[in-house]
């Protein structure tokens, strides 16, 4: 009897593996040969999931994004406070594995400089922030759409800014924490 394979799993089994290949050599360090090595199986079986190094590459940016939105569905009784401290908080690596999939978040926007493709994943996700923002702080309080986007560009501005000094340890994700909470309790 032939065993019953679970494809998404195993293409979800190759993109972690592509994350771990990138927190440890960078984009440009990715390989099909790394990337099945780390997750175990042949380059055959990546081809045969990815077709290329770019498809693999790409998709892992589109997970990545579907993911950090895939958390934020998670919030979906919660207050628009709440939903939207999630938002700006949702970056912060709190934790090894934080730390990793924000270095690997850098490392798209490293190579979306070059990658259109990329790059399009990547505005497109902001923008949806962006717009979710809006959306949250005018329905917490009276506020025009102009005004609205001015505080949300505000508050994923310094979203990214207490990011990346937490990941390169020059401050506590406790201590970005409290920021964001103050900032958005502010709005």
């Amino acid at each position: 009897m032939p065993r019953v394979v679970d494809h998404e799993e195993r293409r979800w089994e190759i993109v972690l593996a592509l994350w771990l290949v990138i927190a440890q050599h960078g984009i440009e360090g990715v390989s099909l040969r790394h990337v099945a090595a780390e997750a175990g199986v042949s380059m055959g079986r990546i081809q045969h999931y990815f077709g290329t190094k770019h498809a693999l590459v790409l998709a892992g940016c589109t997970a990545l994004v579907d993911r950090a939105y895939g958390g934020y569905q998670e919030t979906a009784d919660a207050a628009p406070r709440e939903r939207l401290l999630h938002v700006m908080s949702q970056q912060i690596p709190r934790d090894d594995a934080g730390r990793m999939g924000v270095s690997v978040w850098y490392a798209y926007v490293a190579k979306s400089i070059n990658d259109a493709a990329v790059r399009q994943v990547l505005a497109e996700a902001r923008r949806g922030a962006e717009d979710e923002c809006v959306r949250l702080i005018r329905a917490a309080r009276d506020t025009s759409a102009e005004e609205a986007l001015t505080q949300a560009r505000r508050l994923l501005a310094l979203a990214d800014g207490l990011t990346l000094r937490v990941l390169v340890r020059d401050l506590e994700a406790a201590e970005a924490l409290v920021m964001l909470e103050a900032e958005v309790g502010r709005v």
